[in-house]
């Protein structure tokens, strides 16, 4: 009976997490921030409101990708954002739609613009040409008014020169509604907001490059407010972008209690050769442990799964010792120089044996 209290807390708290991110960002969105892009397959911005709370009966715009690369059937990123590598002289096309759940039309201006990989962050950058990708993206509709609780699909193209040099660009395909400030003032601000599809472009000769990441350390800690947090340290080892995701997994505690999965952070994004912590916020019940954990991070089709034991500090806004990661390779070791060992063993015992035969002749 605990054990599924623990279980059943854990995952209301994952809940509650969860749903305080989706606000934070929405809010964001309602005061035209520029730090929209972290939503996964629909990125839902206020098509009306002002500064306050959400209101939901005003409903949404939001945009979706409807398809993806031909040879990443099976990456779920793919289905999310534009990933994809292109020789130069070639092109591509992706079809994505608007939706309108606001019970009003909704005037919707569609364009390319840049972006930047920035303390782990993806970003929409201040300039739409800021790099020479939002050039290379043209879209079929520019300007159009989607009805009350619809949707509009659209294809966007794009098409390499030449002349492109090798390597990883990034942008995104943005749909903006403006609408006047709840006051109706000529002299109020007009709200301004912006949902996207985020483009992982790779140019060059050949295949696609490798894609891979490390997980290196776990170190638990608590927050300020006496969270217990398991932060884990992160290695983009490939040469792509990599966006993390993960789970997980406490089991073995005391009095052999078991929670989770507990989500990790959202909204890493890793350039290549960069590292960065991600996080995962446990339930504040959890006794300090020792614990099992088992971290499962990914990005798209590429999975690692680390495991450890680990203790949490007891006081706030404070970190434990870092855990040492499980791994069979100091086992695999030992079989190897015990197996060298016994190789060794066996061939000088021949050579004892042939020498005393010589010498008894």
């Amino acid at each position: 009976m605990a054990l599924r209290t623990m279980l059943l807390s854990s995952r209301l708290l994952s809940s509650r997490l969860l749903s305080s991110r989706l606000l934070s960002s929405r809010l964001l969105s309602s005061i035209g921030a520029l730090t929209l892009l972290l939503s996964a397959i629909s990125a839902p911005a206020l098509a009306q409101g002002g500064s306050g709370d959400p209101d939901p009966s005003r409903g949404v715009i939001g945009i979706k990708l409807l398809e993806a690369s031909a040879n990443r059937r099976d990456d779920p990123r793919a289905y999310l954002y534009i990933v994809d590598h292109i020789n130069p002289g070639t092109k591509i096309s992706r079809r994505f739609e608007i939706e309108n759940t606001s019970g009003s039309p909704q005037h919707i201006s569609v364009y390319p613009g840049a972006a930047e990989i920035r303390d782990h962050k993806f970003l929409p950058m201040p300039e739409r040409d800021a790099n020479e990708l939002s050039s290379w993206v043209s879209i079929n509709r520019t300007e159009l008014v989607v009805p009350p609780h619809s949707h509009i699909p659209l294809k966007a193209t794009i098409t390499i020169p030449q002349s492109a040099t090798k390597g990883e660009r990034y942008g995104a395909i943005f749909a903006e509604a403006t609408s006047p400030s709840a006051s109706g003032s000529a002299r109020s601000v007009q709200m301004v907001n912006r949902v996207g599809i985020r483009i992982y472009l790779d140019v060059g000769p050949g295949g696609d490059p490798p894609s891979d990441f490390r997980i290196d350390r776990l170190t638990p800690g608590r927050t300020a407010d006496g969270m217990p947090v398991v932060q884990a340290t992160v290695h983009n080892t490939g040469q792509r972008a990599l966006d993390i995701s993960g789970k997980m997994r406490l089991s073995e505690g005391p009095g052999g209690l078991g929670a989770g999965p507990f989500p990790a952070q959202l909204g890493t994004t890793l350039a290549v050769n960069a590292s960065a912590p991600v996080a995962v916020v446990l339930d504040e019940r959890l006794p300090d442990g020792p614990w099992k954990v088992e971290l499962l991070l990914e990005s798209g089709r590429i999975h690692h799964t680390v495991t450890a034991t680990l203790l949490f500090p007891g006081k706030p806004a404070s970190w434990g010792i870092p855990a040492l990661i499980d791994s069979p390779w100091p086992w695999v070791l030992i079989i190897g120089l015990a197996a060298a060992a016994v190789t060794t063993l066996v061939l000088a015992l021949r050579f004892s044996l042939r020498r005393r035969s010589r010498l008894s002749r």
